[in-house]
Protein backbone atom coordinates (compact mmCIF):
# COMPACT_ATOMS: atom_id res chain seq x y z
CA UNK A 1 0.00 0.00 0.00
CA UNK A 2 1.29 3.48 -0.88
CA UNK A 3 4.03 2.24 -3.21
CA UNK A 4 2.86 4.60 -5.95
CA UNK A 5 3.41 7.69 -3.84
CA UNK A 6 6.60 9.64 -4.43
CA UNK A 7 7.34 9.59 -0.72
CA UNK A 8 7.68 5.80 -1.06
CA UNK A 9 9.74 5.89 -4.25
CA UNK A 10 6.97 6.28 -6.81
CA UNK A 11 6.84 8.85 -9.61
CA UNK A 12 5.96 12.38 -8.53
CA UNK A 13 2.93 14.06 -10.04
CA UNK A 14 4.86 17.26 -10.66
CA UNK A 15 8.55 17.85 -11.37
CA UNK A 16 8.31 21.48 -12.43
CA UNK A 17 9.02 24.02 -9.68
CA UNK A 18 6.04 25.76 -8.09
CA UNK A 19 5.68 29.43 -8.91
CA UNK A 20 7.14 31.96 -6.47
CA UNK A 21 4.50 33.52 -4.25
CA UNK A 22 5.09 37.24 -4.74
CA UNK A 23 1.51 38.27 -5.63
CA UNK A 24 1.92 41.98 -6.31
CA UNK A 25 5.47 41.52 -7.58
CA UNK A 26 4.28 38.94 -10.11
CA UNK A 27 2.15 41.64 -11.71
CA UNK A 28 4.97 44.16 -12.23
CA UNK A 29 5.45 45.39 -15.80
CA UNK A 30 6.38 48.58 -17.64
CA UNK A 31 3.62 50.51 -15.84
CA UNK A 32 5.48 50.35 -12.51
CA UNK A 33 8.79 51.02 -14.23
CA UNK A 34 7.50 54.12 -15.97
CA UNK A 35 5.80 55.39 -12.82
CA UNK A 36 9.05 55.15 -10.85
CA UNK A 37 11.11 56.70 -13.65
CA UNK A 38 8.74 59.66 -13.86
CA UNK A 39 9.41 60.49 -10.22
CA UNK A 40 13.16 60.11 -10.65
CA UNK A 41 13.21 62.29 -13.76
CA UNK A 42 11.37 64.95 -11.77
CA UNK A 43 14.19 64.75 -9.19
CA UNK A 44 11.54 64.84 -6.48
CA UNK A 45 11.35 61.59 -4.49
CA UNK A 46 10.33 63.25 -1.18
CA UNK A 47 6.59 63.60 -0.79
CA UNK A 48 6.42 67.14 0.59
CA UNK A 49 8.80 69.11 -1.62
CA UNK A 50 11.23 68.87 -4.53
CA UNK A 51 12.16 70.35 -7.91
CA UNK A 52 8.99 69.12 -9.61
CA UNK A 53 6.76 67.42 -7.07
CA UNK A 54 4.55 64.75 -8.66
CA UNK A 55 2.16 64.26 -5.69
CA UNK A 56 2.18 60.47 -6.13
CA UNK A 57 1.85 59.59 -2.44
CA UNK A 58 -1.10 61.94 -2.16
CA UNK A 59 -2.72 60.35 -5.22
CA UNK A 60 -2.08 56.85 -3.84
CA UNK A 61 -3.62 57.80 -0.49
CA UNK A 62 -6.73 59.19 -2.14
CA UNK A 63 -7.10 56.14 -4.40
CA UNK A 64 -6.63 53.79 -1.43
CA UNK A 65 -9.21 55.65 0.66
CA UNK A 66 -11.67 55.52 -2.23
CA UNK A 67 -11.01 51.81 -2.78
CA UNK A 68 -11.55 51.01 0.89
CA UNK A 69 -14.53 53.29 1.25
CA UNK A 70 -13.01 55.37 4.06
CA UNK A 71 -12.35 59.09 4.41
CA UNK A 72 -8.62 59.12 5.10
CA UNK A 73 -5.50 57.16 4.20
CA UNK A 74 -1.88 57.91 5.06
CA UNK A 75 1.16 56.39 3.35
CA UNK A 76 4.00 55.29 5.62
CA UNK A 77 7.31 53.52 5.22
CA UNK A 78 6.21 49.98 6.20
CA UNK A 79 3.43 47.87 7.62
CA UNK A 80 5.29 47.76 10.93
CA UNK A 81 5.48 51.54 11.21
CA UNK A 82 1.80 51.70 10.22
CA UNK A 83 1.02 49.69 13.36
CA UNK A 84 3.11 52.00 15.54
CA UNK A 85 1.47 55.08 14.05
CA UNK A 86 -2.05 53.65 14.50
CA UNK A 87 -1.50 52.53 18.09
CA UNK A 88 -0.02 55.89 19.00
CA UNK A 89 -3.05 57.63 17.51
CA UNK A 90 -5.29 55.40 19.65
CA UNK A 91 -3.42 56.50 22.77
CA UNK A 92 -2.23 53.04 23.77
CA UNK A 93 0.73 52.86 26.14
CA UNK A 94 1.81 51.98 29.69
CA UNK A 95 -1.08 50.81 31.83
CA UNK A 96 -3.05 49.50 28.86
CA UNK A 97 -3.56 46.08 27.30
CA UNK A 98 -4.06 45.21 23.66
CA UNK A 99 -5.75 42.00 22.53
CA UNK A 100 -4.17 40.11 19.62
CA UNK A 101 -4.87 36.71 17.99
CA UNK A 102 -2.70 33.62 18.42
CA UNK A 103 -1.85 33.76 14.71
CA UNK A 104 -0.50 37.12 13.57
CA UNK A 105 2.88 38.56 12.62
CA UNK A 106 5.60 39.48 15.09
CA UNK A 107 5.26 43.15 14.10
CA UNK A 108 1.87 43.25 15.84
CA UNK A 109 3.36 42.16 19.17
CA UNK A 110 6.43 44.31 18.58
CA UNK A 111 4.33 47.44 18.10
CA UNK A 112 2.44 46.77 21.34
CA UNK A 113 5.53 46.09 23.44
CA UNK A 114 7.46 49.03 21.97
CA UNK A 115 4.83 51.46 23.28
CA UNK A 116 5.10 49.74 26.71
CA UNK A 117 1.62 48.22 26.55
CA UNK A 118 0.84 44.58 27.38
CA UNK A 119 -0.13 42.03 24.70
CA UNK A 120 -3.11 39.81 25.58
CA UNK A 121 -3.45 36.71 23.41
CA UNK A 122 -6.79 35.49 22.09
CA UNK A 123 -7.71 32.15 20.52
CA UNK A 124 -8.34 31.73 16.80
CA UNK A 125 -11.17 29.75 15.18
CA UNK A 126 -11.64 27.90 11.89
CA UNK A 127 -11.03 31.09 9.93
CA UNK A 128 -7.47 30.96 11.38
CA UNK A 129 -8.23 34.44 12.69
CA UNK A 130 -9.43 35.88 16.01
CA UNK A 131 -12.31 33.99 17.59
CA UNK A 132 -15.13 36.33 18.66
CA UNK A 133 -16.34 33.74 21.17
CA UNK A 134 -12.99 33.93 22.98
CA UNK A 135 -12.57 37.69 22.77
CA UNK A 136 -14.75 38.85 25.63
CA UNK A 137 -12.82 36.93 28.27
CA UNK A 138 -9.64 38.71 27.09
CA UNK A 139 -11.07 42.15 27.78
CA UNK A 140 -10.32 43.94 31.04
CA UNK A 141 -10.73 47.50 32.29
CA UNK A 142 -7.24 48.17 30.93
CA UNK A 143 -7.95 47.05 27.35
CA UNK A 144 -7.21 50.01 25.07
CA UNK A 145 -7.46 48.31 21.66
CA UNK A 146 -8.20 45.08 19.84
CA UNK A 147 -6.00 44.18 16.89
CA UNK A 148 -7.81 42.00 14.36
CA UNK A 149 -5.33 40.43 11.94
CA UNK A 150 -6.74 39.22 8.62
CA UNK A 151 -4.23 36.41 8.07
CA UNK A 152 -3.06 34.72 4.87
CA UNK A 153 -5.43 36.60 2.59
CA UNK A 154 -8.69 35.87 4.40
CA UNK A 155 -11.03 37.94 6.53
CA UNK A 156 -11.57 37.48 10.25
CA UNK A 157 -15.03 37.48 11.84
CA UNK A 158 -14.61 41.23 12.04
CA UNK A 159 -18.28 42.22 12.33
CA UNK A 160 -19.03 40.32 15.57
CA UNK A 161 -15.63 41.39 16.89
CA UNK A 162 -16.49 45.04 16.23
CA UNK A 163 -19.86 44.53 17.94
CA UNK A 164 -18.13 43.20 21.07
CA UNK A 165 -15.63 46.06 20.97
CA UNK A 166 -18.40 48.62 20.63
CA UNK A 167 -20.20 47.11 23.62
CA UNK A 168 -17.08 47.72 25.71
CA UNK A 169 -16.19 51.04 24.03
CA UNK A 170 -12.86 49.69 22.80
CA UNK A 171 -11.37 50.70 19.42
CA UNK A 172 -10.60 48.04 16.79
CA UNK A 173 -7.43 48.14 14.72
CA UNK A 174 -7.62 45.96 11.60
CA UNK A 175 -4.23 44.68 10.42
CA UNK A 176 -4.89 44.00 6.74
CA UNK A 177 -1.24 43.51 5.75
CA UNK A 178 -1.83 40.06 4.24
CA UNK A 179 -5.34 40.72 3.00
CA UNK A 180 -5.38 43.69 0.60
CA UNK A 181 -8.28 43.09 -1.78
CA UNK A 182 -10.31 40.95 0.63
CA UNK A 183 -13.95 41.94 1.02
CA UNK A 184 -17.00 40.91 3.03
CA UNK A 185 -20.18 41.31 1.00
CA UNK A 186 -18.56 44.02 -1.07
CA UNK A 187 -17.10 45.92 1.90
CA UNK A 188 -13.29 45.99 2.09
CA UNK A 189 -11.41 44.79 5.12
CA UNK A 190 -9.89 47.86 6.68
CA UNK A 191 -13.22 49.69 6.68
CA UNK A 192 -14.90 47.85 9.57
CA UNK A 193 -12.85 48.98 12.56
CA UNK A 194 -11.78 52.37 13.88
CA UNK A 195 -8.44 52.32 12.12
CA UNK A 196 -6.60 49.93 9.79
CA UNK A 197 -3.07 49.20 8.67
CA UNK A 198 -1.68 47.73 5.46
CA UNK A 199 1.72 46.44 4.38
CA UNK A 200 3.13 46.73 0.86
CA UNK A 201 6.20 44.58 1.53
CA UNK A 202 7.24 42.30 -1.32
CA UNK A 203 5.16 39.20 -0.55
CA UNK A 204 1.89 41.14 -0.29
CA UNK A 205 -1.01 41.47 -2.75
CA UNK A 206 0.12 45.05 -3.38
CA UNK A 207 3.84 45.70 -3.18
CA UNK A 208 6.07 48.73 -3.35
CA UNK A 209 9.00 46.63 -2.15
CA UNK A 210 8.43 48.02 1.33
CA UNK A 211 5.78 50.44 2.51
CA UNK A 212 2.50 50.70 4.34
CA UNK A 213 -0.75 52.59 4.84
CA UNK A 214 -2.99 53.68 7.69
CA UNK A 215 -6.71 54.16 6.96
CA UNK A 216 -9.57 55.55 9.05
CA UNK A 217 -12.87 57.41 8.96
CA UNK A 218 -11.88 59.54 11.95
CA UNK A 219 -10.45 62.99 11.25
CA UNK A 220 -9.03 63.12 14.77
CA UNK A 221 -7.21 59.79 14.41
CA UNK A 222 -6.00 60.78 10.95
CA UNK A 223 -4.52 64.07 12.21
CA UNK A 224 -2.77 62.23 15.05
CA UNK A 225 -1.34 59.74 12.55
CA UNK A 226 -0.12 62.55 10.28
CA UNK A 227 1.63 64.19 13.23
CA UNK A 228 3.21 61.01 14.57
CA UNK A 229 4.48 59.82 11.16
CA UNK A 230 6.10 63.21 10.46
CA UNK A 231 8.31 63.66 13.55
CA UNK A 232 5.46 64.84 15.74
CA UNK A 233 4.04 67.88 13.99
CA UNK A 234 1.42 68.72 11.43
CA UNK A 235 2.82 70.17 8.25
CA UNK A 236 1.60 73.12 6.21
CA UNK A 237 2.79 74.65 2.96
CA UNK A 238 5.76 76.27 4.72
CA UNK A 239 7.03 73.02 6.18
CA UNK A 240 6.73 71.68 9.70
CA UNK A 241 4.88 74.28 11.74
CA UNK A 242 2.06 74.56 14.23
CA UNK A 243 -1.40 75.06 12.68
CA UNK A 244 -3.35 78.05 14.01
CA UNK A 245 -6.31 75.88 15.07
CA UNK A 246 -5.69 73.45 17.92
CA UNK A 247 -2.35 71.91 16.90
CA UNK A 248 -1.67 68.20 17.33
CA UNK A 249 1.86 67.61 18.52
CA UNK A 250 3.58 64.43 19.66
CA UNK A 251 6.97 62.80 19.96
CA UNK A 252 6.73 61.26 16.53
CA UNK A 253 8.99 59.41 14.14
CA UNK A 254 9.92 59.96 10.50
CA UNK A 255 8.21 57.18 8.58
CA UNK A 256 6.80 59.04 5.58
CA UNK A 257 6.19 57.22 2.33
CA UNK A 258 8.39 58.42 -0.53
CA UNK A 259 7.15 59.38 -3.98
CA UNK A 260 8.65 56.36 -5.76
CA UNK A 261 6.68 53.98 -3.56
CA UNK A 262 3.63 56.17 -3.95
CA UNK A 263 3.87 55.99 -7.74
CA UNK A 264 4.38 52.22 -7.79
CA UNK A 265 1.63 51.69 -5.21
CA UNK A 266 -0.83 53.66 -7.29
CA UNK A 267 -0.20 51.35 -10.25
CA UNK A 268 -0.38 48.25 -8.06
CA UNK A 269 -3.69 49.31 -6.54
CA UNK A 270 -5.24 49.53 -10.00
CA UNK A 271 -4.09 45.94 -10.59
CA UNK A 272 -5.31 44.61 -7.23
CA UNK A 273 -8.75 43.40 -8.40
CA UNK A 274 -7.11 41.45 -11.22
CA UNK A 275 -4.40 40.06 -8.92
CA UNK A 276 -7.01 38.78 -6.46
CA UNK A 277 -9.31 37.52 -9.20
CA UNK A 278 -6.52 35.39 -10.66
CA UNK A 279 -5.68 33.87 -7.28
CA UNK A 280 -9.30 33.37 -6.23
CA UNK A 281 -10.19 31.65 -9.53
CA UNK A 282 -7.80 28.75 -8.94
CA UNK A 283 -8.35 28.71 -5.17
CA UNK A 284 -12.08 28.12 -5.66
CA UNK A 285 -11.60 25.76 -8.61
CA UNK A 286 -9.30 23.45 -6.65
CA UNK A 287 -11.53 23.55 -3.59
CA UNK A 288 -14.62 22.70 -5.62
CA UNK A 289 -12.85 19.87 -7.44
CA UNK A 290 -11.89 18.27 -4.10
CA UNK A 291 -15.16 18.88 -2.30
CA UNK A 292 -16.14 15.21 -2.39
CA UNK A 293 -13.25 14.25 -0.07
CA UNK A 294 -15.22 14.36 3.15
CA UNK A 295 -12.21 14.07 5.46
CA UNK A 296 -11.10 17.57 4.44
CA UNK A 297 -12.16 20.35 6.79
CA UNK A 298 -11.79 23.48 4.69
CA UNK A 299 -10.70 26.75 6.25
CA UNK A 300 -13.83 28.80 6.73
CA UNK A 301 -14.11 31.89 4.55
CA UNK A 302 -16.35 34.66 5.84
CA UNK A 303 -17.15 35.50 2.21
CA UNK A 304 -15.62 33.11 -0.38
CA UNK A 305 -16.48 35.43 -3.29
CA UNK A 306 -14.65 38.27 -1.56
CA UNK A 307 -11.57 36.33 -0.45
CA UNK A 308 -8.28 37.57 -1.89
CA UNK A 309 -7.45 34.02 -3.00
CA UNK A 310 -3.98 34.13 -1.44
CA UNK A 311 -4.04 30.50 -0.34
CA UNK A 312 -6.03 27.31 -0.01
CA UNK A 313 -6.40 26.15 3.58
CA UNK A 314 -7.72 22.96 5.16
CA UNK A 315 -7.22 20.59 8.07
CA UNK A 316 -7.73 17.01 9.18
CA UNK A 317 -8.90 15.69 12.53
CA UNK A 318 -5.49 14.21 13.33
CA UNK A 319 -2.27 16.24 13.48
CA UNK A 320 -0.07 13.23 12.67
CA UNK A 321 -2.08 12.64 9.52
CA UNK A 322 -1.58 16.31 8.65
CA UNK A 323 2.20 15.95 8.97
CA UNK A 324 2.20 12.86 6.72
CA UNK A 325 -0.03 14.60 4.21
CA UNK A 326 2.29 17.63 4.04
CA UNK A 327 5.32 15.43 3.52
CA UNK A 328 3.60 13.35 0.85
CA UNK A 329 2.30 16.36 -1.08
CA UNK A 330 5.72 17.98 -1.09
CA UNK A 331 7.34 14.86 -2.54
CA UNK A 332 4.64 14.92 -5.22
CA UNK A 333 5.88 18.39 -6.17
CA UNK A 334 3.14 20.44 -4.48
CA UNK A 335 4.54 22.73 -1.72
CA UNK A 336 1.93 22.27 0.99
CA UNK A 337 2.94 23.69 4.36
CA UNK A 338 1.60 24.39 7.83
CA UNK A 339 -0.18 27.75 8.30
CA UNK A 340 2.22 30.69 8.54
CA UNK A 341 4.78 29.47 11.03
CA UNK A 342 7.82 30.91 12.74
CA UNK A 343 7.01 34.21 14.40
CA UNK A 344 3.51 34.26 12.93
CA UNK A 345 2.43 31.92 15.72
CA UNK A 346 2.53 33.26 19.26
CA UNK A 347 4.14 30.09 20.64
CA UNK A 348 7.27 30.64 18.50
CA UNK A 349 7.72 34.29 19.48
CA UNK A 350 10.72 33.74 21.72
CA UNK A 351 10.93 37.40 22.69
CA UNK A 352 7.37 37.37 24.00
CA UNK A 353 7.60 33.96 25.65
CA UNK A 354 10.73 35.12 27.52
CA UNK A 355 9.34 38.63 28.11
CA UNK A 356 12.38 40.33 26.64
CA UNK A 357 12.47 43.97 27.68
CA UNK A 358 12.69 47.05 25.50
CA UNK A 359 14.51 49.14 28.11
CA UNK A 360 17.39 48.52 30.49
CA UNK A 361 14.90 48.76 33.38
CA UNK A 362 12.81 45.87 32.05
CA UNK A 363 9.86 47.74 30.54
CA UNK A 364 7.09 47.07 29.80
CA UNK A 365 7.06 44.06 32.12
CA UNK A 366 8.45 45.95 35.13
CA UNK A 367 6.51 49.15 34.49
CA UNK A 368 4.46 50.00 37.63
CA UNK A 369 1.55 51.09 35.43
CA UNK A 370 1.32 47.50 34.13
CA UNK A 371 1.47 45.69 37.47
CA UNK A 372 -2.23 44.76 37.37
CA UNK A 373 -1.93 43.01 34.01
CA UNK A 374 -1.47 39.27 33.59
CA UNK A 375 1.95 38.91 31.97
CA UNK A 376 2.34 35.14 31.99
CA UNK A 377 3.10 33.62 28.58
CA UNK A 378 3.88 30.06 27.55
CA UNK A 379 3.82 28.11 24.25
CA UNK A 380 0.93 25.98 25.50
CA UNK A 381 -1.26 28.76 26.92
CA UNK A 382 -3.75 28.53 24.02
CA UNK A 383 -4.18 24.77 23.48
CA UNK A 384 -7.22 25.16 21.23
CA UNK A 385 -5.34 27.46 18.86
CA UNK A 386 -2.32 25.16 18.92
CA UNK A 387 -4.55 22.23 18.01
CA UNK A 388 -6.05 24.11 15.07
CA UNK A 389 -2.61 25.10 13.80
CA UNK A 390 -1.14 21.61 14.30
CA UNK A 391 -3.85 20.05 12.13
CA UNK A 392 -3.98 22.74 9.45
CA UNK A 393 -2.33 22.91 6.04
CA UNK A 394 -2.10 25.51 3.30
CA UNK A 395 -1.03 25.96 -0.29
CA UNK A 396 -0.27 29.41 -1.68
CA UNK A 397 -1.99 30.29 -4.96
CA UNK A 398 0.23 32.58 -7.08
CA UNK A 399 -1.65 34.87 -9.47
CA UNK A 400 0.26 33.48 -12.44
CA UNK A 401 -0.82 29.90 -11.70
CA UNK A 402 -2.10 28.12 -14.81
CA UNK A 403 -4.99 25.70 -15.24
CA UNK A 404 -2.38 22.97 -15.74
CA UNK A 405 -0.79 23.86 -12.38
CA UNK A 406 -4.19 23.65 -10.71
CA UNK A 407 -4.80 20.22 -12.23
CA UNK A 408 -1.46 19.05 -10.81
CA UNK A 409 -2.66 20.06 -7.36
CA UNK A 410 -5.91 18.15 -7.77
CA UNK A 411 -4.14 15.05 -9.13
CA UNK A 412 -1.56 15.01 -6.34
CA UNK A 413 -4.20 15.68 -3.69
CA UNK A 414 -6.35 12.76 -4.86
CA UNK A 415 -3.34 10.48 -5.17
CA UNK A 416 -2.15 11.17 -1.62
CA UNK A 417 -5.69 11.18 -0.19
CA UNK A 418 -6.42 7.77 -1.69
CA UNK A 419 -3.49 6.32 0.24
CA UNK A 420 -3.67 8.21 3.53
CA UNK A 421 -7.35 8.86 4.13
Amino acid sequence: MGKGMAVNGGKAVRRKAWLDMWPGGSMYDEDEVNAAIKVLKAQSPFRYYGFDLQHQVEAFEKAMADYLGVKYALGVSSGSTALSVALSALGAGPGTEIVLPALQWISDVNAVVQIRAIPVLCDINDTWNMDPDSLEKCITTRTSAIIVVHMAGSAADVEPICAIAKKHNIPVLEDCSQASGTKIKGKSVGSFGDIATFSFQYNKNITTGEGGMVATNSKDLYRKCVSFHDVGFERDADGISVPKDTPIESYGIGCRMDEIRGAVGLVQLKKLPTTCSKMRKHQQYIKTALSDILEIKWRRFINPEGDSGFCLGWSFDDKNLAKRFIESMNTEGIPVSTPPGGVHQYRYMTTLMAKKAVTTRGCPWTCPFNRESNMEYSPDMLPRSNDILDRAMMLTIPPLLTDEDAEDVITAFRKVASELL
